[in-house]
Order: structure tokens, then sequence, then C-alpha cells
């Protein structure tokens, strides 16, 4: 039995030589054949500067094709984008039909592939290229028995894409992969698309800002004085994928135009809210628009970007605009108690308020709006501990009279003109209400427990600025309608303007976007 098994296995080797042996001789006898076909260290050598159709007088025609390994992200300040890809050039070699090959030789050599003829095509719309080396040359050549050549290599190009920016970023892009003859006229080389699918996409390709809607072939001539030279372009329909700027522009400014809306709930005197909210949404979305300005080339037409940016910049704007022009009707006519003829202003105005009042002698009923005159400096400040009372020098401003020579005011405390104070009129040189206030303040005592007389007298100090008194208990509820007419009036019209801008500026904004994404996706299609 081991005999035979002894047996067995030297057979076995020597038929595995054999075999080993006749593969290597039948890959040496198809080199040699190659030799022969280049006649290598002939003088009468294989010619690779002439085209293999040349003998008998007719164009070569090359077949191309393009395996798109990856497909780079479209800039659009440099409006260019890098592509990896391999080309693929098949063509017939009728110096090659009567070989005796008998099977599809693959080369790698370079000092091979030298001797041998090959299109002389090139990139018209390529910027930059690379010939791949990692890590060896990507160049393979491939001879089929019949005289077919295949030759392929990996190149990695920068191609230019004039892009239109004006629906940026809801735009449509095409961009081009011309190849074409450098050298070779149309009467000796001929380019054409292979027959199916010439443009071939690695299956998991993905761009990163785009989607590619479709890929066509086309056939273009390129003259010039010389000649016509054959070309060949790929068009690659591109569309943008708008969720990154969705995220980036079109929700953060449309945020900060509602937050600027949040003003129109705010009480027309609180200035310093209102005014510090529209500024600063005024001041983002400007920062938004500039820092998405900076990442775009600068062009002379307007992009769908920059008109978003406008607009969200003009309803913050207008929000702005709008509490300006409110406090001005809610502040137009207060204003005048703050300076020396506030008491002339006030006896016009309170007559208005005071006329119903006046006539029907009827105190208990209705509040009475009374004015006082400022105290003088001089005055010494009332006792902390004495708890505060209603001041006694108010004059009902029912009966306020201005003197008609110009020395005062003249009015009666109860209204039956049976006691009269006389209201001097205010000095030319004294200073205004805020001056007046800081003389008032360096004048009165502390009190023991470390508090100023002004700390006491906030909220008397508030009604005074604003020229009116309630003799009503309940002064809160009673504020608004102690106010001369035409105050109230004007308070009233503020208000209403803030209610109606509540409701207009939400539909503007919403009829805006409408017009404007129905516009731009029209415009796509």
């Amino acid at each position: 039995m081991f005999r035979y098994i002894i047996v067995i296995y030297t057979v076995a080797s020597v038929y595995g030589q054999g075999v080993s042996g006749f593969r290597d001789s039948a890959v040496n006898s198809e080199l040699m054949k190659l030799d022969q076909l280049f006649r290598i260290g002939d003088r009468e050598q294989y010619d690779r500067r002439q085209t293999p159709s040349a003998a008998e007088g007719t164009a070569t025609r090359v077949h191309i094709e393009m395996y798109i390994r990856s497909f780079g992200s479209i800039n659009p300040i440099h409006m260019d984008y890098t592509v990896d890809l391999y080309l693929r050039q098949r063509w017939l070699e009728l110096r090659f039909l009567n070989n005796s090959l008998t099977r599809p030789i693959d080369l790698n050599d370079p000092i091979l592939v030298k001797f041998l003829w090959k299109p002389e095509v090139y990139f018209p719309n390529a910027k930059e290229s690379d010939f791949q080396y990692v890590t060896v040359p990507n160049v393979m050549l491939r001879i089929h028995p019949d005289g077919t050549i295949l030759y392929i290599l990996r190149l990695k190009l920068t191609f230019s894409c004039m892009m239109d920016l004006s629906s940026f970023p809801l735009d449509h892009q095409t961009c081009y992969i011309q190849v074409a003859s450098f050298v070779k006229t149309t009467r000796e080389l001929e380019l054409v698309w292979y027959d199916d699918n010439p443009i071939k996409m690695y299956k998991r390709l993905k761009l990163p800002q785009f989607q590619i809607k479709d890929i066509k072939t086309e056939t273009c001539r390129q003259s010039f004085h010389i000649g016509n030279y054959s070309c060949l372009q790929a068009v690659f329909e591109l569309r943008r994928n708008v969720g990154y700027h969705l995220v980036q522009s079109y929700l953060p400014t449309s945020l900060i135009v509602v937050v600027s809306w949040v003003s129109f709930w705010l009480d027309v005197d609180a200035i310093p809210s209102r005014v510090t909210l529209g500024v600063t949404t005024l001041l983002t979305v400007c920062s938004e628009s500039t820092s998405f300005r900076d990442k775009m080339p600068t062009v002379s037409y307007v992009k769908a970007l920059d008109i978003w940016m406008g607009s969200c910049t003009a309803f913050v704007f207008l929000a702005l605009v709008e509490f300006t022009v409110v406090n001005h009707l809610a502040r137009h006519h207060r204003r005048y108690l703050f300076w020396g003829s506030k008491y002339v202003h006030l006896s016009s105005s309170a007559r208005e308020c005071s006329d119903a009042p006046a006539h029907s002698h009827d105190h208990a009923s209705s509040p009475v709006c009374y004015a006082r005159p400022s105290r003088k400096p001089s005055t010494p400040w009332p006792n902390p501990d004495v708890k505060k009372r209603r001041p006694i020098n108010f004059i009902d401003v029912t009966n306020l009279e201005a003197d008609k020579g110009g020395n005062g005011i003249k009015a009666t405390t109860n209204g039956s003109g049976e006691s009269e104070d006389e209201v001097p009129p205010r000095p030319e040189h004294s200073l205004p209400r805020e001056g007046a206030e800081e003389a008032r303040a360096g004048e009165r005592p502390a009190s023991a427990h470390g508090e100023t007389a002004a700390d006491r007298e906030d909220v008397e100090d508030l009604y005074e600025s604003r020229g009116v008194y309630s003799t009503s208990q309940d002064a809160g509820d009673e504020k608004l309608s102690c106010l001369p007419s035409r105050w109230k009036k004007e308070a009233v019209l503020a208000k209403r303007i803030d209610k109606i801008c509540r409701a207009v500026f939400p539909i503007m904004f919403i009829l805006f976007n409408i017009v404007y994404w129905d516009y731009y996706e029209v415009l796509a299609l």
C-alpha cells in the first residue's frame, strides 16, 4: 500500500511540473510573438508616429469610455470641481491583424507602452491634471488577438464649470467633461463614445451638495484655422441640495424676524427693551448676510439668497421703524412737561379733559386732574418719620386759568371761587427738570436709615414728571383717565398700531415666503 502512494505522488509531481513549464513556455511564447510584432531591435520596427489606418487613407476611430470613481464638491468661488476617473480608449490596430496571438495580453511595462501608437487626446476644460503613480503607474494596455487594443489610464482632473448663481441656493447647474484630439485632425482621428453606457459612475458615489439628475453624452467639433478636431463631451445635470442652506441660512434668519415681532407685545413706554431688541435683531441678520456673502463669488447679478437676506433685513428694520413711529405718537405732547412752558400747555389740554367734570361739579364720581408747581430748591424736605400725605397745594385744573397779563396761572382749590392761589411763573433762568432734580437732591437731608428723600419720593416725582395727579385713592386704574384727552388719544392710537402690526407683519412674511418659494420652484422646472 505504501508503495502505491509513493508512485502516485511521484506521477503527480512530474505532471505538475510539466503543466507549469508548459504555461511558462506559453507565456514566453506570447511575449516573443509580441516582440516580433513591434520588431524590437530592427530598423524596420513598428512606427508609433503613424496612425493605424494611415495606410488605407482613412481616419482611425477611437472609442472612449469613462468610469468616474469620485466626483468632488463644486467650488462656487473658483467654479470648478475635481474628478477621479478611468479613461478607457479602444481602437483597432490594423498592423496587428495577422498576428499569431492566441489570447489577450495585458501589459504594464512603460517601455513597451512607449513603442505603441496611442491617441493624442486632452481635456479642453481641465484646469489641473495629475497622473496616478501610487503604487505603480496606473496604466494598462491590453492587446487582443484580433488586433483590438484597450488602453486605460487613471487620472485626477480639475474641470471648470461656469455656474449661473442667480437662483443660488435653489439652483440647477450643468457641468461638462470634454475630451478632444490635440494633434490629429478629423481626417486622421475620430473620437466616438462607447455604444453602451459610455459614462459609468461608482455605485456608492454621492455628491456633498448636489444630486446628479441626468448624464448625457454629446459629440462636439472644435474648429481652428489649421483644421477641425474631433471632440466629445459628457453633460452632468446637477441639482443643489437645499438642506444645508435651510439649516444654516433660511431657518436662523426666519427666527430672527419672528423674534423682532416680540416688540409689538411690549409696552410703548418700554423704550430700552424695544430699542435693544430691534437693534440686536437688525445687527444679527446683517451679520448673517455678510457671513454668507463672503463665501460666494462676486457677481454682477442678484442671487436668490441675497433677496432672502435683504427681505429679512427689511422686515426687522420695519419693526424698528414701527417702534419709532409709535413712540413718537405716544409721547408727542408729553415732552412739553419737561420744559419751562409746561403749565401753558397743561392748561390748554387740561380743560379738554375736565370739561365734563367741571360742569357737573361732581368730584366724587369722577377723578380730578391736578397740577402743582415745582418745589423750590430752598424748600425744606418733609420729615421722613411723618406719614406721607397727599400734597395740599394742588391746583384744580378744572378751574385752571391763565392770567392775561402773563404773570402766572390762577386757580381755585375747591372749585367754588372762594379762595384762589396764584402759581408764580417759571423763571427764565431756571434749570430744566433734570437740573432742578439734581439741585434738589443735593440739598435733601438723608434719613437716619441711610435713605435720601429722593428714594422716598419716587412715586411723587413720577407723577410730577408727568404733571398729572389724581384725587382718587385707586390711582392705578384712573391714571389714564386723568390724562388730558389728547394724551389719551395718542396712547390709544399707539396701542392700536401695535395690535395691527401683530397681525400684519406675520401675514406679510407668510405671503413673501409663498411667492419666494413658488417662484424659484417654477423657475427650476
